[in-house]
């Protein structure tokens, strides 16, 4: 019979306790659901008043949360399911990410040069060697777009002239299906799906350690 490896209880006993942590947080979230649909509402109700003004922050606040705050556009979202629906939602969420990332690609091809990206490379302990040296593979651009900050890896790839189609796709492949798993958790909260948000809380989770795990692995190659 095959043991278990000390490392492998430690990683079991952490998936254990997040799964855990993420079904209290739930279980929480629908003992407080009166209390949060009564803002998620008053907040819903503000933007069906003036929609498009609506729309337009909430664009905006989706665009700067890719370099400033990411839940600040997370947190309006189930005003935003209310106001227009799962799906409008979904396609504003994810054109404001694009939007954000697609500048700072601009910002990093037209207005800074290597010096600039080496310091931002250096500050966050990672090494330049791979981002600015040669023809860097897809797989590889894929992998530092979903874990690593926008205000990195944009000004990076767009400092040595990374080509835009595979930018773009890179960006579609990994912002799309989290945008669109962020709008179901918000919808499955009012649906009263405790299983599913259960479930896709911890689909999330996954998605985070697993950016975690790649950006701990570029800033402390072995």
């Amino acid at each position: 019979m095959k043991r278990i490896t000390p490392s492998g209880w430690k990683t079991f006993r952490l998936f254990a306790l997040l799964f855990l942590f993420i079904a209290s947080l739930a279980l929480l979230t629908y003992g407080l659901r009166s209390e949060l649909v009564a803002v998620v509402e008053g907040l819903g109700e503000t933007i069906r008043e003036a929609p498009v003004l609506g729309a337009i922050i909430f664009f905006v606040a989706s665009a700067c949360s890719v370099l400033f705050l990411f839940l600040s556009s997370v947190l309006l979202v189930p005003s935003a399911i209310l106001a227009w629906g799962k799906w409008l939602t979904f396609l504003i969420l994810a054109a404001g990410w694009l939007c954000g990332w697609m500048a700072t690609y601009a910002i990093g091809r037209f207005f800074h040069d290597r010096a600039f990206v080496e310091k931002k490379l250096s500050d966050q302990h990672i090494s330049n060697s791979t981002f600015l040296s040669g023809k860097l593979p897809f797989s590889f651009v894929l992998i530092v777009v979903s874990s690593l900050p926008a205000e990195i890896v944009g000004y990076a790839l767009g400092a040595v002239r990374y080509p835009f189609r595979s930018f773009f796709l890179a960006l579609t492949l990994v912002e799309i299906p989290f945008a669109f798993l962020i709008v179901f958790i918000g919808e499955s909260f009012f649906l009263e799906n405790v299983g599913l948000l259960i479930a896709l809380m911890l689909l999330l989770l996954g998605v985070f350690l697993w950016e975690v795990k790649n950006a701990r692995r570029m800033r402390h190659p072995s």
